[in-house]
């Protein structure tokens, strides 16, 4: 086996399940310190830096070391990384450790050749799956960056746009009787039933020329306590996954125009994020790849912790696969996932 699909294999075969990850993170650390680097551990995130001769730009690497847990329906076992018909399976092959081996092993063979200017940042990071606060947690101690390459399956694809998401809390409140006598009472369900529908019929028209079209989702529903009461509340979440065409003010006041229930944002930290198409980064990965394609990826990534930063989410493997039984990744994807990495952080940093 070559040297990123071995690595690739040891990772796999290590559990590292959100907010358990210290085992993985250990193993890819001996790994890089094996072949030369110095690593520093930020909880369970790993850093290590390559810096040049002269002074330059900072490019960063990062992937995640997490999974999510092993869902039904596996016919080989998750942590017993197996190869057939050219595929590596497991659990984490492609969301993200594929990234993660590649992205390792294009660092130590920059290293092994040296940069003349800049530096390069590979960090290993947690908690990507349950909201990213790995990246978040160190992003002070990495310093300025001025660019990134996140490392998500994208089948080597370029997403240069990434939709953002908002989380609202709804509370629709009616008035509580008895189910024999629902004239004394207002049924909060059946206000949320019609907002339900509002919502499903929402046209947000503004179209993102990578994204396309904002979505609202009603994906939670709370409400009545036993059969013969009518409910006086009820609450629901609205998931909304919004593009750079809206703002999170524009889609809570287009929301709760729709609707009866009391709308309040739980969240809406993880925002939209695009980079221009002509941005020294991408044309770096055009020169390394000798054509690329560009797209807007609608899944989240912690590129939503990078806001203001020049950043890809490219990295091999398909994100139709992830969070799936029988995971799998092309095992000739990691090995070119190696090349461009390496070659488009060269290119990079002697153009940036």
């Amino acid at each position: 086996m070559s040297e990123p699909i071995d690595l690739l294999q040891a990772l796999v075969a290590t559990p590292s399940i959100s907010r358990d990850e210290a085992a993985v993170a250990e193993r890819l650390g001996g790994w890089l310190g094996r072949n030369g680097a110095t690593v520093e551990y930020i909880g369970d995130n790993l850093i290590t830096r390559l810096r040049g001769r002269r002074p330059g730009p900072t490019l960063l690497l990062n992937s995640h070391l997490d999974t999510v847990p092993a869902r039904a329906g596996w016919t080989r076992d998750p942590w017993s990384p197996t190869i057939e018909g050219g595929r590596l399976y497991g659990l984490g092959a492609g969301d993200a450790k594929a990234s993660v081996a590649a992205m390792a092993c294009a660092f130590v063979d920059l290293a092994r050749k040296g940069i003349d200017r800049g530096q390069v940042i590979f960090a290993a990071t947690v908690m990507e799956e349950v909201g990213g606060g790995g990246l978040e947690h160190i992003k002070a101690e990495l310093g300025p960056i001025d660019a990134a390459l996140i490392g998500e399956p994208t089948s080597l694809r370029a997403a240069v746009a990434q939709g953002g998401l908002m989380v609202i809390e709804a509370s629709a409140c009616g008035r509580q009787a008895h189910a024999a006598r629902p004239w004394q009472g207002e049924n909060a369900l059946e206000i949320a039933a019609r907002d339900l529908l509002a919502i499903h019929a929402l046209e947000l028209d503004r179209v993102h020329p990578l994204l396309g079209r904002s979505c609202a989702n009603v994906t939670v529903l709370r409400g009545g306590e036993r059969h013969n009461v009518i409910p006086g509340s009820c609450e629901y979440t609205i998931d909304v996954r919004y593009t750079p065409a809206y703002t999170p003010a524009e889609l809570l006041e287009m929301l709760q125009a729709a609707t009866r229930a009391e709308l309040r944002i739980r969240s809406q930290r993880l925002a939209p994020v695009e980079t221009a198409s002509d941005a020294a980064i991408v044309s770096a990965l055009d020169q390394a790849a000798d054509g690329l394609e560009l797209f807007g990826s609608t899944t989240m990534s912690d590129w939503a912790h990078l806001r203001g930063i020049d950043a890809v989410k490219i990295g091999p493997g398909d994100s139709e696969l992830s969070h799936r039984a029988d995971e799998s990744v092309a095992c000739d994807e990691v090995v070119r996932a190696v090349a461009l990495y390496r070659d488009a952080a060269a290119a990079f940093l002697l153009s940036a």
